[in-house]
């Protein structure tokens, strides 16, 4: 059991391999007591990775979400089993078409803000002029 000095005060640290949190239960922190309560056993396989690191998939460079993976890659993994390449969409835009905005692109060759804007609300207004004439 391993323990570890904190401002003056003993902590003895969790006996998972490679956590050094803080032992509340049993000589485990929260999240591995829980497991051991959930499942009988530690289930580092059921971990989920760190949020703010990158991407599992190679050659992505979006963050975390969810079991190491970014929301594109995630939710591929939840709908399909697997991740799903074929089925990905290529851009060409990268940023919003409007000159001088460099937020990502969204939707139209507008970002999210920009397509509400630019092309969402007057199309919608459009809508409503030919409705009442």
């Amino acid at each position: 059991m391993d323990s570890n000095v904190i401002k003056g005060k003993w902590h003895i640290l969790c006996e998972a391999d490679g956590c050094d949190m803080e032992a509340r239960t049993a000589g485990l922190c929260p999240r591995h007591y829980q497991q051991v309560r959930r499942h009988g056993r530690l289930t580092p396989e059921r971990e989920y990775g760190k949020r703010g690191e990158g991407c599992l998939v190679g050659g992505c460079r979006e963050e975390q979400v969810a079991k190491g993976y970014c929301f594109r890659h995630y939710q591929q993994v939840r709908r399909y089993g697997r991740l799903t390449p074929e089925r990905e969409r290529i851009y060409g835009r990268k940023v919003c078409d409007v000159p001088g905005c460099e937020e990502r692109h969204s939707s139209r060759g507008f970002c999210k803000k920009h397509y509400m804007s630019e092309y969402y609300l007057p199309k919608m207004a459009e809508k409503d002029l030919r409705r009442t004439a």
